[in-house]
């Protein structure tokens, strides 16, 4: 009996065509968007005590640093953008790509990330999602070196082609995942399995 593959599919974001792009943001302490293009829009450093996105693409943004206690992802696209350092609080994500994003130390501990999230050639070295609902997501081509992934829940996500080294993540996180050969000698070598 063929074991039945579960898969979601991301939705991409209904920005409206012929839409101008936004270059500046002002700071309050939430900021809620839908319907909108931001092409380099620099908010690195400040903290929102929530951030509700719907509908939304970034591209080219600086988020370096940006914390909020609360962040609502829905049909959003971060393309290209630095978001180093990036806390995320409580994040409920769906229909999300991250795409050649620099995302190296993102906390986004304890999220649900776990409706058509795709990461696509992101540098995630030493990024937080310890706790985090990843079922379904995909990690296309990224550095997941160093990544935390404790108690993490990986069920049907996809993590072939990504580097894994150093990836800290439970035999009972990895339940489920979809993995490549090396990716499987690196996970089996993290797990104390001794292949002879």
């Amino acid at each position: 009996m063929k074991k039945k593959e579960f898969v979601f599919a991301r939705r991409a974001a209904e920005v409206p065509p012929g839409l101008d792009s936004v270059s500046e943001v002002d700071p309050e302490s939430s900021l809620g968007l839908e319907g909108a293009l931001l092409r380099r829009v620099r908010l690195a450093e400040r903290s929102f005590h929530s951030i509700s996105l719907r509908d939304v693409r970034l591209v080219g943004c600086d988020l370096a640093n940006v914390s909020t206690r609360a962040l609502s992802l829905i049909r959003v696209e971060f393309i290209d953008c630095r978001m180093t350092g990036f806390t995320g609080g409580d994040v409920v994500a769906q229909d999300v790509l991250f795409s050649e994003c620099d995302g190296r130390y993102a906390q986004f501990r304890f999220s649900k990330m776990n409706k058509g999230v795709e990461f696509d050639s992101c540098h995630l070295e030493d990024a937080d999602f310890g706790g985090t609902d990843l079922t379904g997501s995909v990690f296309r081509g990224c550095n997941l070196r160093n990544v935390e992934m404790g108690k993490a829940r990986l069920m049907d996500a996809d993590l072939r082609g990504s580097r894994v080294e150093g990836l800290h993540v439970g035999a009972e996180g990895l339940r489920g995942a979809t993995v490549d050969a090396a990716q499987a000698m690196q996970f089996a070598l993290l797990l104390g399995i001794r292949i002879l």
